[in-house]
């Protein structure tokens, strides 16, 4: 009985597949294998890997305001600086001047909006729990 041929599942190699002892093998190699499934799941979380990259680079530049002293910035300056408001976590409140105000917070920095006209991004010190 004849061998049928066989070629590599991986679209960017597609190699004819001459060595085979089952049926079952769609790879030429394990290198091809593994490129495939790389490919594969990075196309799956595309989306999740958009807004972790989105949120990475919000932080980066809540940081850099940070770290030179400056606490309240105009949100159009940060939008022109690359901030992104489609990419921020999830809102929390916090005890703000005795005031309930919402806030987001990545990883040591914590932001809002001014209250009264929501034009303004206002990073907040944050104080460790004792």
């Amino acid at each position: 009985m004849k061998k049928p041929i066989k070629y590599c599942k991986n679209p960017d190699c597609e190699d004819e597949i001459l060595e085979f002892k089952s049926s079952k093998k769609i790879y030429c190699s394990d290198k091809c294998r593994n490129y495939h499934g790389h490919q594969r799941r990075t196309e799956e979380n595309l989306e999740f890997n958009l807004i972790r990259k989105g949120m990475i680079e919000n932080y980066k530049l809540l940081k850099l305001y940070r770290d030179r002293n400056i606490l309240a910035e105009d949100l159009d300056k940060f939008e022109k600086l690359g901030f992104n408001t489609k990419y921020l976590p999830e809102p929390k409140f916090y005890k703000v001047d005795d005031a309930k105000t919402k806030c987001y917070e990545f990883k040591d920095i914590v932001f809002g909006l001014d209250t009264k006209d929501e034009t303004k991004i206002i990073i907040y010190k944050k104080t460790e729990k004792k």
